[in-house]
């Protein structure tokens, strides 16, 4: 969890691009602006990774990007027994 009143660095990822990490680095989507923690380690000589979102890291990103994220309701499937 990143310190209090500390400026947080994600990285802006393209598709298709590579990039070279230490261990693990906060990474935005280059679309919406979703930020996820990332960690990676070799385990038996494969790279593993996993992936966290942040959501209080996208909050604050999307907000400096002028960003607004809204989720539509979806219509009920009105047929029978549905």
């Amino acid at each position: 969890m990143p310190v209090k009143n500390k400026k947080v660095h994600s990285i802006q990822m393209y598709e298709g691009s590579w990039y070279r990490v230490k261990g693990y680095n906060y990474t935005e989507c280059c679309d919406c602006a979703l930020v996820h923690k990332e960690q990676f380690r070799i385990v038996d000589g494969h790279l593993e990774w996993s992936g966290i979102r942040d959501d209080k890291l996208t909050d604050e990103r999307r907000k400096e990007l002028g960003i607004k994220v809204v989720c539509k309701k979806v219509k009920s499937d009105k047929r029978k027994g549905k």
